[in-house]
């Protein structure tokens, strides 16, 4: 009876060493995220030292500079299952003097983003005056450098990588590969984990998780309740865009605008 005994034993802790050797690696959840957009500065650097500045331009940027808080703070969701992901703001009350300055911030606050890394496609939602557009496209390509540096972000150790998107706007991302998924807030993308934690210097925008929940929820890629929004080539959204919402821009600053709004 003992040597049976001694047999239970040993299969008992071979059954829990191989227990406890076993990792969980998530593929479905929601990322709570908290995004600073450094206000003044941004105004200081891209709008103040412009030495074309219109009279009226420069009264309004310096009102905003007087009035404006010196940081955007906002809230946004990833909701991740799989190959598909949603990423969207959180709607809140915002402060008065946020909305008086809202426009200047380069990110479109209101789209919602739809990734299939199945089928190496997005969707995004952006609004449109009354209306909605749907934008569709290939994923775009990111330039990633891996280094050395860890940061603990929501509970996990993430290594830093330093990217290039869009060919010329420099990211510094931070991702997890105990979440094996390739995705990040927006279109920040294709890290072999979930990218927690995001710096855009150029934009003076950080984000970073505060949250992680895993769960067993679909996303789903519609993206509006209008039934009658559809999905549009990337040029013919952009064609429309500068047409209609941002007419009054110059195209450098145009295309300034719409390297945050394709982000």
């Amino acid at each position: 009876m003992k040597k049976y005994f001694v047999v239970l034993l040993l299969l008992v802790g071979f059954i829990s060493g191989a227990s406890a050797q076993y990792a969980f690696f998530p593929s479905s959840g929601t990322v709570t995220y908290e995004r600073k957009f450094h206000l003044q500065n941004y105004l200081k650097r891209n709008f103040l030292n412009k030495p074309d500045l219109g009279t009226w331009d420069k009264i309004s940027v310096e009102q905003a500079v007087k009035s404006g808080p010196v940081e955007m703070i906002t809230h946004h969701s990833l909701k991740f299952f799989d190959d598909e992901t949603v990423f969207e703001t959180i709607q809140e009350d915002y402060p008065p003097n946020y909305r008086n300055v809202s426009w200047y911030s380069p990110f479109v606050s209101d789209s919602k983003t739809y990734i299939n890394f199945k089928e190496n496609s997005y969707l995004k939602l952006l609004p449109f005056g009354d209306e909605e557009l749907l934008m569709k496209d290939s994923l775009p390509h990111v330039k990633w450098k891996y280094t050395d540096e860890y940061r603990n972000i929501a509970g996990y150790d993430c290594r830093r990588a330093n990217g290039i998107i869009q060919d010329s706007i420099y990211v510094v991302a931070f991702f997890a590969n105990q979440i094996p998924v390739p995705t990040g807030p927006e279109l920040i993308h294709g890290l072999p984990g979930m990218i927690l934690g995001v710096s855009i210097p150029s934009m003076n925008v950080n984000m970073f998780a505060t949250k992680v929940e895993l769960n067993n929820t679909p996303v789903s890629k519609v993206l509006t309740k209008k039934k009658k929004v559809v999905a549009e080539p990337k040029a013919a959204v952009i064609a429309k865009l500068k047409s209609s919402v941002y007419d009054w821009m110059e195209e450098k600053d145009f295309n300034k605008k719409l390297k945050a709004i394709l982000f």
